[in-house]
Formats: structure tokens, C-alpha cells, sequence
């Protein structure tokens, strides 16, 4: 079955995010959420207790978002549970990354200097410095004109110029764009340029901030914090901004990411949102909690992203397998947070639907 979809996926032109094979159909609840943490249903508690891994669904409000949600269950406690969660490793290691950075409050353009373009991506330099409005590259007007600006102070048979032209450009964009976010949140989001009108970013992340409801019972504010960054947060919250260099379908992408983590005696939290992706796909947002529950805790974690490439011609399909992917990359940071709580046991889990 899923070799057939691959194929109908091939055919239909589906290009989603990094190198994901995920899982499972259309979000059947009005609510988007069919995981009560405060009161799991009898089946959901038998697979979790099992050591199976359970999917639910996010509700999706646009052609282009997809969303899914997978929970774990652990026999560790919430205090050994939070120290991984917490840790900038959980989004840093992820093997599709090669380089990254902290842009703490303040920084300067060197905070980027580690953000390169090797010589095997000379074709991307190129393109960036030709940048357009189009689905291609991630970026607003004025960010377009300095990129092209610069196209024009080196020589194109100079493949040394062309590179550190082009990553000198993504180091100004991403510092801009860093301080913008710090300073106004979401208001501080430039949209996209596209032929015939934008994309906006903060739109997703806008509606994802609404996923913060399956944990509403423990963190009530969760969701208007996300919406209102920097403004009234958690007095316990930590937020940081990083850049990050990752591989997406082949190319270099450039991302900007916020990590925010809090902990509590009934909680251990971590939110993840790539506000800025230099291209490929618009916006993603990761929530992962961990609950006390039983003689271990619930992890759970609510997925969304947004990408032009499942709007459309198959749009259903292209839907369908996206949601399959982004369960399987769940899945994927589930094994690694497993793998640093406990010692891995038989073979990986599978993901079951509710």
C-alpha cells in the first residue's frame, strides 16, 4: 500500500519537507485534538503502557498546512524526562543538520559566520544572488533586491566571490530577521514574495499556536504566550533563537529557529518554531510535552507545518502521504529522546492509529 501511494505521490509531483515517510488519514475530530491527557481512552492507555507509539490528529485550516501528532509513554521520571526535553540537542542533532548557531539578544552579524556555502553549492549561490519572487527562494522584496544588489560586485566566473557573496547576504537576512522576531514575535514576520501576491509564515504559526489546547489543562496561558512573544511569558519560560544550515530535498536551506522550553512540577515543555525557512517549505512548529502519568510520563508531541507543495492538482493525496511523513519524522526525534531516557528494547516501535 504505502509503495503504491509513493508512487501515486512521484507522480503527483509531491515534494514535502526534509526526508520524512509519515502516517496516517485526515483529522477526524471537530476539536483536531483526539487525545484527552487527563483522561486517555482505554484502548490509547493498553498501546501506550504496550510501548507503542499512537497517532492523533491535528486539525488542518488551510490547502497547505499538515498536521500530525504521535504519543509515547516512558517509565522515567518527569524530572530525567525534562533534562533531555529541555535540551537544545533535541532539534540540534537532527542528522539533516550541518551546521548551527545561538543569535542570543543583541548579536551582531558574526553570530552567523558559521553559516557557509560549500563549493558543491555553488548552483545555489547563484540562484540566491538571482533570487525572484517565486516559490524557489523564501524571501520578501527588499530581501530580493539586496541579493540581486549583490550579484553585481562579483564576478559570476568567481566561484570563491559567488559563494561568500551569497552567504554573506543569507547572514544579514537571518540576523534581520532573528532581531525582528525577538523584538515584535509574529508582527515581526515579512511575508513571502510570490508571483501575484505573498505567503505569510506567521499565519501557520499563528494557527499552530491554538495546538497548545491539548495541554490547556496544565499550561492554560500556553497558547496566548505563543501568540504574544516576547510579551507576557511564563516567568519559569526559556526562549532562545537559533540559526541552523540543513539539508531539505538536496539543498541548503537556511532556517531560523525559536526554542522555548518550561518546566514545572507538572510539565515539561518544549516548543519548537521555525519562523523563517529560506526555502522549500513556509513554517513549522513542533509542541512537545511530557506529563506525569502512571509510574513514568506521556510524551506527546503536536506537528504542524505549512508548504505551497501539497496545495493543488492531488492536493488530497499529496496531503495524505505529507501527514504519513511527518509522523514517521516524530517518530524519528521520539527514537532519539527514547535512546538518550532509556536503553532501547526489541525492535522500533510502530505507529498505530487511534
Amino acid at each position: 500500500m504505502l509503495a503504491r501511494l509513493g508512487r501515486a505521490a512521484a507522480l503527483a509531483g509531491l515534494l514535502v519537507l526534509p526526508d520524512p515517510a509519515w502516517a496516517v488519514d485526515a483529522p477526524t475530530s471537530e476539536e483536531g485534538q483526539a487525545l484527552d491527557v487527563r483522561r486517555l481512552a482505554p484502548e490509547q492507555r493498553r498501546r501506550l503502557l504496550a510501548g507503542d507509539t499512537i497517532a492523533y490528529p491535528v486539525l488542518e485550516t488551510s490547502e497547505t498546512e499538515l498536521g500530525a501528532g504521535v504519543a509515547m509513554y516512558l517509565a522515567v521520571p518527569l524530572s530525567r524526562a525534562a533534562e533531555v526535553l529541555t535540551s537544545s540537542d533535541v532539534i540540534l542533532k537532527d542528522p539533516s543538520i550541518t551546521a548551527s548557531g545561538l543569535i542570543p539578544a543583541g548579536a551582531t552579524v558574526a553570530a552567523l559566520h558559521g553559516f557557509k556555502l560549500a563549493a558543491g553549492e555553488i548552483g545555489e549561490a547563484q540562484d540566491a544572488l538571482d533570487a525572484a519572487a517565486g516559490a524557489r527562494f523564501n524571501m520578501a522584496p527588499p530581501e530580493i533586491t539586496v541579493f540581486r544588489a549583490a550579484k553585481g560586485t562579483v564576478r559570476s566566473t568567481d566561484r570563491a566571490a559567488v559563494l561568500d557573496a551569497a552567504a554573506g547576504q543569507w547572514h544579514a537576512l537571518l540576523l534581520e530577521r532573528a532581531q525582528a522576531f525577538q523584538v515584535r514575535g509574529l508582527e515581526g514576520i515579512a511575508p513571502y514574495a510570490r508571483r501575484g501576491g505573498t505567503t505569510d509564515p506567521a499565519a501557520l504559526l499563528r494557527v499552530a499556536a491554538g495546538d497548545a489546547r491539548i495541554i490547556a489543562s496544565l499550561a492554560p496561558r500556553l497558547g496566548e504566550a505563543l501568540l504574544r512573544y516576547p510579551a507576557e511569558q511564563s516567568p519559569t519560560a526559556i526562549s532562545q533563537v537559533y540559526w541552523v544550515k540543513r539539508q531539505v530535498q538536496g539543498r541548503p536551506t537556511p532556517l531560523l529557529i525559536q526554542h522555548l522550553v518550561d518546566v514545572t512540577p507538572a510539565l515539561a515543555l518544549y516548543v519548537e518554531r521555525q519562523f523563517y525557512v529560506g526555502n522549500t517549505y513556509n513554517a513549522s512548529q513542533i509542541l512537545c510535552a511530557a506529563v506525569p502519568y502512571e509510574d513514568g510520563v506521556l510524551i506527546l508531541s503536536s506537528n504542524r507545518v505549512s508548504t505551497d507543495q501539497v496545495a493543488g492538482l492531488g492536493g488530497e493525496m499529496k496531503r495524505l502521504i505529507g501527514r504519513r511523513q511527518l509522523r514517521s519524522e516524530i517518530v524519528k526525534r521520539f527514537d532519539r529522546i527514547r535512546a538518550a531516557l532509556v536503553r532501547p528494547l526489541g525492535p522500533p516501535d510502530r505507529v498505530e492509529s487511534p
